[in-house]
This record gives C-alpha cells, structure tokens and sequence, in this order.
C-alpha cells in the first residue's frame, strides 16, 4: 500500500532528482508498475487506501466513522513541530466537539497510537544534501500580551538535512512578515540554501499554473534574486508533502 509521503517520494524523485522508473523502485524497495502507475496520478490515494483500511471489524462503527479524521490529523502532524501536534487527549477532545464523537477517550488512545506507529513504519524520509533545501510553513499560538490573550503568528523554517529549525513571532502574515522572516532567518543560518519547499500561500504565489508551476509574486521573486534561492511548490492541498 502507497501512502501520502511514499507517493510523493516518488513525485519528488522523479520530478525534482531525475530518476528513472527503474532507479526509483530500486531505491524504494517498490516494483517499476507501482513507480509507473503512481507517476500517472495527480492525486495521492490516500482516501482509497483508507477506506479499505477500514473494513474489518477491528473497530466499532462509532470509531470506523472518525478513522479518517484521525489519520488525516496525524499526517498533517508531519509538517508540524514540537508541541503543535496533536496529543490523543486533543484529537479526543476535538472529535467530541466537532464530531460529536460518543466513544471512549481510553479506545482513542489505542487508536491514536496504533496508527500514528503505522504511519511512521510506512514512512520513508528523504536524503537531503546539506545547505540544499529549506522547509517554510506558518505556525499559531496563543500568548498572554499586556494581561491579554493574542494569536501570533509564527514565521518557521527548517533546514531539510540538519532539521535546525528558526522560528520568529509576528501578529499577522502579511507579505511585510513574510519577507522580513527569511531576512532573519538567513543570518541565524548564517547561509542561504539553494531551494526553497513551500504551501501556495498568497503572499508567495499570484495563480497556481499546472503541475508545480506558479505565478508569483514580485516581491517574493525579487527576494529569490537577492538571495539566489528557487523556490518550489507543494501540489495543490498536499501540505504534508514536506517531512
């Protein structure tokens, strides 16, 4: 079975490293049909897999119903750092209140574990070059300001092979942020890698084009000019591709 991350390990081996069909399936264990047929599709078959997933009676109805929501939650996880994941007390929490979920925070628990363990058993992480990629995303937080409750907004990067991450707070995300972020990111680097990963945020992209390709802003270009970095898109609501 492909999952969303193996999927998009073939995608990225063949679209951005150049592998051949062959070389793939050998560097993935997987066969040359599998690396063909997953090359022709533009959507990953996450919902397929998972809803065959789901058929045997390992689970009550009550717990079938939420299974995709749950995994779902687990893979966006993938992108997240630290404490921005989901913990099970919160996914249980979450299912009641926006699900209205009648079951057992005990069974969520189990559920919750089981699956993110095969989640990552299934997940196969890239080989990154040092100072060749960076991973960009936005965070939130909550944050007592001036005896106040405030969102902020966090500016985040992680280097791809040694996954030092930067973080940087700002009250909105705004292009003015965005910009400033990578200025300050770069000189706690101390370096700028040669690629960029990023979502089709607005501040970045003007209209998504096909494939990878995008529209984008002028002042995000004139910022890859200046620092002589490119800048590559996820595929339209497939975040998790970064890992």
């Amino acid at each position: 079975m492909i999952n969303m991350a193996q999927f998009y390990n073939i995608k990225f081996l063949h679209e951005v490293e150049g592998l051949s069909q062959r070389q793939i399936a050998q560097k993935l264990g997987i066969s040359r049909n599998t690396v063909s047929k997953y090359l022709k599709q533009n959507e990953a078959p996450t919902t397929i897999n998972r809803q065959n997933s789901y058929i045997g009676r390992e689970y009550s109805d009550e717990t079938r119903r939420v299974l995709p929501i749950i995994d779902q939650w687990l893979e966006d996880d993938l992108k997240r750092w630290g404490k921005q994941k989901h913990t099970a007390a919160r996914i249980f929490r979450r299912l009641q209140d926006e699900y209205n979920f009648k079951g057992s925070e005990s069974n969520i628990r189990k559920v919750v574990a089981k699956r993110r363990k095969k989640l990552q058993d299934v997940f196969i992480p890239l080989d990154f070059q040092l100072s060749h990629q960076f991973q960009f995303d936005w965070g939130e937080a909550d944050i007592i300001l001036q005896g106040r409750t405030q969102r902020i907004y966090l500016f985040c990067m992680q280097l791809s092979a040694s996954r030092v991450r930067f973080a940087r707070a700002y009250l909105h995300e705004k292009q003015e942020a965005f910009l400033d972020g990578f200025v300050h990111a770069f000189e706690f680097f101390g370096g700028v890698p040669t690629e960029g990963l990023f979502d089709n945020l607005k501040t970045a992209v003007v209209k998504i084009l096909q494939g990878r390709d995008r529209l984008e802003q002028e002042a995000f270009l004139a910022l890859q000019a200046h620092y002589l970095f490119k800048a590559e898109f996820c595929n339209v609501r497939s975040g998790n591709e970064k890992v």
